[in-house]
């Protein structure tokens, strides 16, 4: 199967091309992929480089910088990964230093990816010699259709840096979920699209930062190498689970857990194991040694919700989940979810959902693969 190729910045459309897999260091061309199935795409990376400037965030380079570097550890590919920028030496928001930055590339090539890392956005970085070098470089790289074989990318308030090189105009982007407001008022003429993991739009990737940019590498190293090599990068880095760019930043599971109550923790562990569980039925609350009535009282005190409207978060979570990263029709994803039919899915989408089923699916194609 082909995967479909991302389209580089001021260029809608172009064609497809196979390149190489996730054998150690084998290029692959059509030939060799014949009958094989592996997942290829055009965008090929060869160099990685992580454009840093003062008051970076050290997750925000150390996530995607680990998982980039472990592709060339682990055997997948060559890829070669550099930290540029306008200064020799940085230093961290957290505290450290960051030192032996190379300068800016002169000329990118194909294969190229550059990671616009997130810093501090403090006035006097954005008004700083620092701040404006690096988004002319950008702009002179990727403006009006240029370089068009190079991907590039940003993790959390990089896309700033993105939208000062006007390089999201008529794009569709994000960021952190702090800075969604700031950056659709700064960058008007961007889509700027909230509680998403990351957003491609064509060669352009943008992502909410933190642990997402773990989350974004992956995505990288899955459209060049496959999905086997994402997994594999994974597993080495001891991420539990990948995350697709149309999954939320919050994830209803994680926000409704900031609690310190062992039982309703157990609750919740128990739901999210059974979907489909009745948690209304007074055998449900007997497996936690209280009555329906004190369990509702006292999971609401501590989640703010009821069993059965954290179930169906639970449930809208995983289905949107398969309406992005699957094709399996809408009534299977229903009862894949913890339905009990397809119309009782629909009535849950309409309560909470603008638009489709089907319509979130092409919307999460377009936005986030």
């Amino acid at each position: 199967m082909l995967r479909k190729a991302g389209r580089p910045p001021g260029q809608r459309h172009g064609p497809e091309k196979q390149i190489f897999g996730h054998r150690r260091y084998k290029a692959c061309d059509s030939r060799e992929n014949a009958g094989i199935g592996l997942a290829i795409s055009t965008l090929v990376m060869t160099t990685a480089y992580f454009l840093v400037l003062p008051n970076v965030h050290m997750l925000d380079l150390g996530g995607p910088l680990q998982i980039l570097s472990s592709v060339a550890e682990l055997g997948l590919a060559p890829l070669t990964v550099r930290c540029v920028g306008p200064h020799s030496s940085v230093t961290s928001f957290q505290g450290p230093a960051l030192g032996r930055v190379e300068r800016l590339p002169a000329r990118l090539e194909a294969g190229d990816v550059v990671i616009a890392v997130g810093s501090k956005l403090l006035d006097t970085l954005t008004t700083s010699n620092a701040w404006h070098d690096s988004a002319a470089w950008l702009r002179e790289s990727f403006g009006e259709g240029r370089n068009g074989g190079v991907q590039v990318a940003a993790v959390c308030t990089g896309a700033f840096l993105l939208g000062a090189a006007g390089l999201l105009d008529g794009r569709l982007c994000t960021t952190h979920h702090a800075h969604i407001k700031r950056l659709r008022a700064r960058h008007p003429d961007a889509s700027v699209i909230d509680n998403r993991v990351f957003v491609r739009d064509g060669n352009v990737w943008t992502s909410a930062g933190v642990a997402s940019g773990i989350d974004l590498a992956l995505r990288l190293v899955a459209n060049a190498c496959g999905d086997e090599a994402a997994i594999a990068v994974a597993h080495d880095n001891v991420v539990p689970f990948r995350r697709f760019g149309a999954d939320p930043q919050l994830e209803p599971q994680f926000s409704a857990r900031s609690h310190g109550n062992p039982l309703v923790h157990a609750v919740q562990d128990a739901i999210s194991r059974d979907l489909e569980a009745n948690v209304a039925d007074p055998r449900f609350a007997q497996r936690f040694a209280v009555s329906v009535r004190h369990l509702s009282r006292l999971f609401h005190e501590e989640t703010g919700l009821t069993p059965k409207q954290y179930q169906l978060t639970l449930r809208m979570a995983r289905a949107r989940k398969l309406l992005a990263a699957s094709t399996l029709p809408v009534e299977a994803i229903a009862l894949k979810s913890g339905f009990a039919s397809v119309q009782a899915f629909r009535a849950c989408w309409n309560k909470g959902e603008a638009g489709t089923p089907s319509a979130y699916r092409q919307a999460s194609t377009r936005s986030a693969e």
